[in-house]
């Protein structure tokens, strides 16, 4: 106990992106990883003072994007509408 990592798998689209700035000379093609799976990263699995401030940011970004995709979809105020505003809540 104690000795492994937790994974954590999520369903992506792989899609065009564009880039500030373009390393190819012109050639262009970057791709970037869109999710599919719209479900909150559960948190307590997480030791957040390992992650560093990039990886907070990205997760913050990930529930954001939960939040914004899933919350309309529900009730406000009900039981499902309260745990993904819980369990979207910044790191």
């Amino acid at each position: 106990d104690g000795s492994f990592g937790i994974r954590i798998e999520n369903t992506c689209l792989v899609v065009k992106t564009e880039t500030k700035f373009d390393y190819t000379g012109g050639a262009g093609g970057y791709l970037t990883f869109e999710p599919v799976t719209m479900v909150p990263i559960q948190k307590k699995l997480i030791r957040s003072g390992l992650l560093n401030d990039d990886e907070k940011k990205w997760l913050d970004s990930y529930h954001q994007k939960v939040w914004d995709k899933v919350s309309p979809l529900l009730e406000e105020g009900g039981l499902g509408y309260e745990w993904l505003k819980r369990e979207t809540s910044p790191i």
